[in-house]
């Protein structure tokens, strides 16, 4: 469903706050197929369940009764031990042992439960009422006239009864917003607004029914898209077809004549290349097999050894071996020695003691102290080229963009609660830390707009990010389309100040 917040879904989500606040009850929400009984049922938990516990049953036809148990008892005791078969009721009694409980249970496709399930479920409400420390509602999401006959039977002949709300369709102020929110949200250009409102006017004014309308627009322009490319890809293939055609064609008369020409260049009498190979190998195995013969008759050994050629003289790959520079034999201590003062930040200078060849004397720095060599090791020669040493400039590390500090927001719980109740603004996040609040407005570059407040679910505190003060829902979802794209991505919802006071009340 689209996130949006309409005055006929406020009033219900309100009024049934108000009859589980104070006591235990068994409410029935009823509606047609498409009125959003899904939506309003995750709605509920989400923003306006004030129960410590909650539980949530999305029935389907594959479900049994003992699973039907099991999902709504493990999630009002956790690490639970009951039995499947058991009744809730015996199976509560068990696990809590005289403990209390303010629990709400949450079942979307109530229509599916089976008999036994709802008459388990009357009984947990109607034992709640009997007791001081126990307080369960049970709200029941289904189709409209197919609970009744269930919950008429198990109430028969008690004072308390079931009750029941029913979704009503949308109005028609609501009917237009929802239908322009949707077309906002899905970026359709003017012709397809045309068509998209041509057709909903055709349809019930349910939630479902229209926000389908949507999708099978899209689809069918999709479709028709496909079906548009299906021509342009067979012109292409019969052409591709013809143009081999016409290539084949041209080619194969060339092809055929190409063997005859050469065949008819071969006149008779000569060889082909095969028999000449064959009598050059049978030759040359004739004249090997003679000299074989004659070498064994006559015994006779002939020295045919040539002068092999001079070694190669190979030189060493030292430095400056092929140079026409002068070069200098330098002692394995000096260069360790040398290689010691370049870590320490030296050139390398101050561990030469004596000029290394005496032109050198002139251009070698005075040196006052000498690094002694602890260890001789045997003198080995190191060619290299003579270089007068100049030092070169170390460049300064390069100093990397500090990351902007993380600005602490302040929290506007007192701001917004002077903010008339009948006003509305845009949720852009809820989040469970205030150092992640604190990020989502330096992300989002927010520090000018938006609010944040804290308030608490489950008794742990969660912080909200608004932005925004409007008079209606109309006109929060019109300021939604100017947001920077980034924070349309969040897809932000509108939400009245009547929530916004009663969730800052929680953190109070």
């Amino acid at each position: 469903m689209i996130a949006l917040d309409l005055d006929s879904q406020i009033q219900l989500l309100s009024r049934i706050q108000f009859l589980t606040r104070f006591s235990s009850n068994l409410v029935q929400i009823t509606g047609e197929a498409g009125a959003g009984k899904t939506w309003l049922s995750e709605r509920y938990l989400e923003n306006w369940a004030n129960e410590p516990t909650q539980s949530l049953l999305i029935c389907n036809t594959s479900q049994q009764d003992a699973q039907h148990r099991a999902i709504i008892l493990r999630q009002i005791v956790r690490d639970g031990v009951f039995n499947e078969n058991d009744s809730m009721l015996q199976s509560l009694e068990y696990m809590l042992e005289g403990n209390s409980v303010h629990a709400l249970i949450v079942i979307d496709n109530a229509q599916r439960l089976s008999a036994n399930i709802i008459a388990e479920l009357w009984a947990l409400v109607t034992e709640a009422q009997q007791r001081n420390n126990w307080q369960i509602n049970v709200l029941l999401f289904s189709l409209r006239g197919k609970l009744n006959k269930w919950l008429h039977k198990v109430s028969y002949g008690q004072g308390v009864k079931p009750l029941e709300l029913e979704i009503s369709p949308l109005a028609d102020n609501e009917r237009e917003m929802f239908i322009e929110v949707m077309m906002v949200s899905r970026q359709l250009d003017a012709a397809q607004r045309r068509a998209l409102k041509a057709k909903a006017a055709l349809l019930p004014s349910l939630p479902g029914a229209l926000k389908g309308l949507g999708q099978q627009e899209i689809s069918s322009m999709e479709e028709k898209k496909r079906r548009s490319l299906i021509p342009l890809v067979l012109l292409v293939l019969f052409l591709l077809v013809i143009g081999g055609g016409l290539v084949w064609w041209a080619v194969k008369p060339q092809m055929q004549t190409v063997p005859v020409e050469i065949a008819e260049t071969v006149t008779d009498g000569v060889k082909s290349l095969n028999e000449i190979l064959d009598e050059q190998e049978k030759a040359l195995s004739e004249a090997g097999s003679q000299a074989d013969d004659e070498l064994v008759a006559t015994g006779e050994v002939t020295d045919d050894t040539i002068n092999l050629p001079d070694e190669p003289v190979v030189e060493g790959m030292t430095v400056g071996r092929r140079d026409p520079s002068r070069r200098i034999v330098v002692p394995d201590n000096v260069v360790d020695a040398i290689i010691d003062d370049q870590e320490t930040g030296g050139d390398g200078t101050a561990a030469v003691q004596e000029p290394l060849i005496p032109e050198l004397a002139a251009n070698a720095p005075v040196v006052e102290e000498t690094k002694p060599v602890a260890v001789a090791k045997p003198e080995v020669e190191l060619v290299a080229e003579v270089i007068a040493p100049k030092p070169e400039a170390v460049p300064a590390p390069i100093a990397e963009p500090a990351a902007a500090p993380l600005v602490d927001v302040p929290l506007a719980n007192k701001v917004l609660l002077t903010v008339p109740a009948s006003r509305y603004a845009l949720q852009l996040a809820a989040l469970q830390s205030k150092q992640a609040a604190n990020e989502f407005m330096q992300e989002y570059e927010l520090g000018g707009t938006a609010l944040v407040y804290e308030t608490r679910r489950n008794g742990e505190p969660w912080f909200m990010v608004l932005v925004g003060d409007y008079p209606s829902v109309a006109d929060a979802r019109r300021a939604e389309v100017a947001l920077p794209e980034s924070v349309r991505n969040l897809t932000p919802w509108a939400k009245s100040f009547t929530q916004i006071h009663k969730e800052i009340a929680l953190a109070n």
